[in-house]
């Protein structure tokens, strides 16, 4: 007779833990934190500095024997006064001062 009514018991508790964990709801953040919080165990034999090292040396690609034009004050004041004898001769800004 004490196996059935604790076997009655136990099924009623169980019942009633279902319903309440089915209709429990977690908020977003609490998942974010689950899911990050098991990635970090899940890797946790993998030392997080090895993320980021790199194995291979670093070599240096770059060279420096070619300098680019580098554009100078006086580059500029003589490409804008081209500009303005090219405007000039086509006679557009004249044609905008006829008004």
């Amino acid at each position: 007779m004490k196996v059935w009514v604790v076997g009655c018991v136990l099924l009623f508790l169980l019942v009633e833990f279902y319903q309440w964990a089915k209709g429990f709801i977690l908020p977003l953040p609490i998942y974010i934190f689950a899911g990050a919080l098991l990635s970090i165990t899940s890797n946790y034999s993998q030392d997080m500095s090895n993320l980021f090292a790199r194995n291979e040396p670093v070599d240096q690609t770059a060279s420096l024997t070619d300098i680019p034009d580098i554009l100078t004050a006086e580059t500029a004041i003589a490409s804008l006064e081209a500009a303005d004898q090219k405007i000039v001769k086509s006679g557009i800004a004249e044609s905008r001062h006829e008004y």
